[in-house]
């Protein structure tokens, strides 16, 4: 789960605890953006200013055409009063009837000039009032836009289930005053600089993985499907059944950090099927079976020695051990199957016991022989 934010330094300031079982709905996680709530609440402002100038603006132009208006009312009275004083022109003088025609035409000026006026009041007015109009859609898309985002900072659970924190990439940085890090576990409190960087894991529990180290000498005889023997002690030591998923040619993360020159490789196994007590990050110990052989015997390969170019047991014989001969069939790194040499009843040693308490060849020999027959 990672947050979704154009800016970017962001606090964590609620995180859902590790490991805890959360319910649809739940919050998992908020966020906080300085500089996102400063734009946030700078767009609100500016929708305030520009709605107030946009009615201020509106009412100047309602004032105007309304003066505009009763001007020109008035204008067409006195255009109306001058016509009807025309009539009386056949009766004046010369003069008087140059001046009644003067005041006539001025009167028309007037009239068509108020019209023009307020034309274009009406004009200017509309493309001023749809400025605002649009100034202010654009700011409250940007307000949406950051309200989007604010909302985006806190984290809400999909569906039931548990989640785990995770780690951010740590990072060096150098300075000429000093050097530094950052990064590492995620909490309360952690600054986030990448909106990519993952805060939580919310795995599905219905299907689950197990990353299993494999030896060398083992890894080269797993194959895709092989059947595995689950055991997870710490759920009451729940004993489950999986089948070999993939094997990783690289070397496992555990071998690559703990600096072993043991070489092992990670090796995914698929969970047939899930307990409810089974929890992400919980260790396992993992049997996986290479090849199934009924009715056979075997011992830990670590009890099987060379000797003489042949594979040899020390089998318990009163208070010491005698050397018997064996053949093998199948081996793995725990267990190496017999095909002779062994009948099944003997004790033996898993470790070479000093030479004391190991008999002499020929005694060795004799009680190899009685083993076979």
């Amino acid at each position: 789960m990672s947050p979704r934010s154009t800016f970017g330094q962001m606090t964590i300031v609620k995180l859902a605890q590790d490991g805890s079982f959360v319910k649809k709905g739940d919050t998992l996680c908020v966020l906080t953006v300085p500089e996102l709530d400063l734009k946030y609440k700078e767009a609100l402002i500016s929708i305030e200013t520009f709605e107030a100038e946009l009615k201020k603006t509106e009412a100047d132009i309602n004032l105007n055409i309304a003066l505009l208006e009763a001007q020109l009312e008035t204008s067409e009275a006195l255009l109306e009063i001058s016509r009807l004083d025309s009539l009386e022109l056949k009766f004046a003088s010369g003069a008087q009837q140059k001046l009644l025609e003067l005041e006539m035409k001025k009167a028309l000026i007037e009239k068509q000039k108020t019209e023009k006026k307020l034309a274009a009041t009406k004009l200017i007015g509309e493309n001023d009032i749809k400025q605002k109009k649009t100034r202010i859609t654009q700011e409250k898309m940007n307000a949406r836009t950051y309200a989007d985002q604010k909302a985006s900072m806190t984290l809400v659970a999909q569906r039931d289930g548990i989640v785990i924190r995770t780690e951010s990439p740590r990072m060096m940085i150098s300075s000429a005053t000093g050097t530094g890090s950052f990064g590492g576990p995620v909490r309360e409190g952690s600054v986030i600089f990448l909106s990519s960087t993952p805060l939580l894991q919310f795995p599905d529990l219905s299907r689950m993985q197990i990353s299993a180290d494999v030896a060398e000498a083992d890894f080269r005889s797993i194959e895709k499907g092989q059947k595995v023997n689950i055991t997870v002690n710490a759920a009451k030591k729940l004993v489950t059944t999986g089948k070999v998923n993939r094997k990783s040619l690289t070397g496992s993360i555990a071998q690559r950090y703990s600096g072993s020159k043991v070489k092992s490789f990670e090796v995914i196994i698929d969970v047939d099927s899930c307990h409810s007590k089974m929890k992400p990050g919980l260790s396992a110990n993992c049997e996986i079976i290479l090849k199934e052989e009924k009715d056979t015997l075997f011992v830990p390969t670590l009890a099987i020695f060379e000797r003489d170019s042949s594979k040899i047991v020390y089998v318990k014989h009163k208070k010491g051990f005698l050397p018997a001969r064996i053949e093998t069939g199948i081996s793995g790194s725990s267990f190496t199957i017999i095909t002779s040499g062994l009948k099944g009843d003997e004790t033996i040693a898993l470790r070479e016991p000093p030479d004391n308490l190991i008999s002499d060849e020929n005694s060795g020999r004799k009680a190899n022989e009685n083993l076979i027959n």
